[in-house]
Parts: C-alpha cells; structure tokens; sequence
C-alpha cells in the first residue's frame, strides 16, 4: 500500500534527524497528496528544510 510506504519514509528521515532534532519540542507531519512521487532523498530534503525553517533542527 503506498500510504504505508509513504509512512516508513518519512519516519526513516526523521529517525535519522533525530539527534538534531530539539528534544522539547513535538510536532506532526502532514503529507500531501504530492509526496507519493517523492523518493526517499526528497522526502528527507525537504523534510529538513521545513524543520530548519521552523528552527526544530540544528
């Protein structure tokens, strides 16, 4: 199933930030429709952009 795909590559990423990642701080991913075109590497791009935009990683 691809949300399930989609699910595991994005909880991929954000184990592999989470030692950047402020251990104060939760927040929730929301997925849009788009990101079932995405590989792996683009979903951990823009995954850090936006948690460097929100200041959540360093």
């Amino acid at each position: 199933m691809k949300r399930n795909e989609i699910k595991r590559k994005i909880r991929a990423s954000l184990t592999e930030m989470k030692p950047r990642i402020e251990p104060a701080v939760d927040f929730i991913v929301i997925a849009r429709p788009s990101i079932a075109t995405c590989s792996s590497k683009e979903i951990y791009s823009n995954l850090e952009h936006v948690l460097k935009l929100a200041k959540i990683i360093h």
